[in-house]
């Protein structure tokens, strides 16, 4: 293990990681992207995607049971540790991940397809969602939230690390190559989601925040379906929809094994 300390904000790795931390094309460029705390770390050393580690020198014990003989890790001061975190709670350890590979598409794989989502603490929930019904994979389209921003990382408690999430997809191009059942949540169907069959392979498509799926891709998805609602609510938050989705899979799914 290499120890080192930083006390320069004007350090070329102190700009580095509040680089990555903000800006998405330096994390692609690079390959690499900020988890904040101590359960993101955990995430990432499971998964040997580690490269530095930045703690508060008075936390260095607290931590350094997580640090191997290969890791790089340097200890800052409170200013420092405070430059470097761009979240809106305190933090006292930082590490730099390196960004793994991003796996193929498998046309047969459960699925939850996502255009145009904007919102971190959504996206994050979301691929919670996944992993936690047993579907394997999370297909995003361009134009979406980067699955590495900082907020989307601390809403998923790390999860993408773990789960097949291929982003920039072409969904026009793609839906029609998918070996499933596509089925299209929006509030504008009659088609009721517990009416489906969701024993077959399924892939759930859920579209942006405000304005839901767009046309274009409705005009080439079959079947529309419904989340139904007693009361006068006519909608739900996104992640809430998928929730729902992903869970009422999982259950037809428990009961016909039961």
């Amino acid at each position: 293990m290499k120890i080192s300390t930083i006390e320069s904000k004007e350090n070329s790795v102190i700009k580095h990681v509040v680089k990555l931390a903000q800006n998405r094309r330096y994390r692609e460029q690079n390959n690499q992207a900020i988890a904040y705390g101590e359960h993101l770390l955990i995430e990432a050393l499971r998964y040997n995607l580690v490269d530095k580690i930045f703690v508060l020198a008075d936390s260095f014990d607290k931590y350094q049971k997580y640090f191997t003989d290969y890791q790089e890790v340097y200890l800052l001061n409170s200013e420092l540790i405070t430059k470097i975190n761009l979240l809106d709670s305190p933090v006292d350890i930082v590490a730099i991940i390196n960004i793994a590979e991003t796996p193929a598409i498998d046309f047969n794989a459960d699925s939850l397809i996502l255009e145009n989502i904007q919102d971190a603490g959504n996206l994050g929930t979301i691929l919670r969602v996944a992993k936690a019904s047993g579907i394997s994979q999370v297909l995003l389209s361009q134009n979406s939230v980067d699955i590495y921003n900082p907020k989307v990382l601390r809403a998923s408690q790390g999860i993408q690390l773990g789960l097949a999430v291929i982003c920039n997809c072409n969904l026009l191009e793609l839906l029609p190559r998918l070996n499933l059942q596509i089925l299209a949540l929006t509030p504008y169907a009659t088609n009721s989601l517990y009416a489906c069959d969701l024993i077959k392979k399924t892939a759930f498509v859920l579209g942006n925040e405000g304005s839901g799926i767009s046309q274009q891709l409705l005009s080439i998805i079959d079947k529309k379906i419904i989340i139904p609602m007693l009361g006068d609510t006519e909608s739900i938050n996104l992640a809430m929809a998928a929730t729902v989705a992903a869970f009422e899979l999982s259950r037809q799914r428990t009961m016909r094994i039961k």
